[in-house]
């Protein structure tokens, strides 16, 4: 009976908060850019207007989404 009805995690039209992990030179997290957009292209062309020479990873939670590099 449980499964009967499953809601969204996130309702319709909503913005998701992303996360942008952007990388140092050595490879370590340099920082976290929470990144808010209604879909994965839109988070992925708005972390591209965050690169500066350096890789960035983005997340939805625990979701990879893409890596972006410069």
């Amino acid at each position: 009976m449980a499964n009967l009805l499953v809601f969204p995690a996130t309702p319709s039209g909503a913005p998701t908060t992303y996360q942008a992990y952007r990388f140092s030179p050595n490879g370590s997290v340099r920082s976290t850019v929470p990144v808010d957009a209604l879909d994965d292209d839109a988070a992925e062309r708005h972390a591209t207007t965050l690169l500066d020479g350096h890789r960035i990873e983005l997340w939805a939670r625990g979701r990879f989404i893409a890596h972006v590099k410069p």
